[in-house]
């Protein structure tokens, strides 16, 4: 794979990659997400976009830890001097996180995701690559009950994939419509670009 190519699919995989994690102080839960993904690449004026759709799952085993599992599908694309390259990327991964309370409000949140994913990358419609890529994904945050049917939390998550690093800053909510229920609401973003998120959440 040359610099462009992995540039191109490593800015793809970390952007619509999201940590394991259910958004809700119950951390046994399912969600399923869809994202809006923008980014800039080095070298070329346009920006990469695209959109995705995760699934995600996790099951507290201790009063203090979650093990989670995630699938997400998502196609990004770009057009430059007259040539549209256009990946489909799916990705899935599994993981584990730490929690804890800060006060009967919020909780310190601390975690990592071991990312695969698979693509196809295509030049003016004509498939010129399929691979796969691997990495992690640390992320820490917090998570606090702003009133007894709102959550707002924030997260740093550092991603690690191939031989490329991201750090991204995010910051969510999610509106409890009962108590086993949430909608949510993410936006995160780095350097050369960000993700909007919209959401929803069934506990257990």
């Amino acid at each position: 794979m040359n610099k462009y190519q992995l540039l191109f699919v490593v800015s793809a995989l970390t952007t619509i990659t999201t940590p394991i994690l259910a958004d809700t102080f119950s951390y046994t839960a399912a969600s399923v997400s869809y994202d809006l993904v923008t980014e800039e690449l080095d070298g070329i004026s346009e920006d990469l976009e695209g959109d995705g759709i995760s699934f995600d799952l996790s099951i507290a085993i201790t009063p203090n830890i979650a093990i989670g599992a995630g699938y997400g599908s998502g196609s990004v694309d770009v057009t430059s001097g007259g040539t549209t390259v256009e990946a489909d990327i799916d990705s899935w991964g599994v993981g584990f996180l730490y929690h804890t309370p800060i006060n009967n409000t919020a909780d310190f949140v601390v975690g990592v995701d071991f990312i695969n994913g698979n693509f196809d990358i295509k030049q003016n419609g004509t498939l010129i690559l399929s691979d796969d890529a691997n990495g992690n994904s640390i992320f820490i945050g917090i998570r606090a009950m702003a009133s007894h049917n709102l959550e707002l939390n924030a997260f740093i998550d550092r991603s690690d994939i191939e031989d490329s690093t991201s750090t991204d800053i995010e910051f969510g909510a999610a509106f409890y419509i009962d108590k086993s229920v949430s909608l949510t609401v993410d936006y995160s973003f780095d350097s050369d670009g960000n993700a909007l998120s919209f959401g929803a959440i069934k506990y257990f």
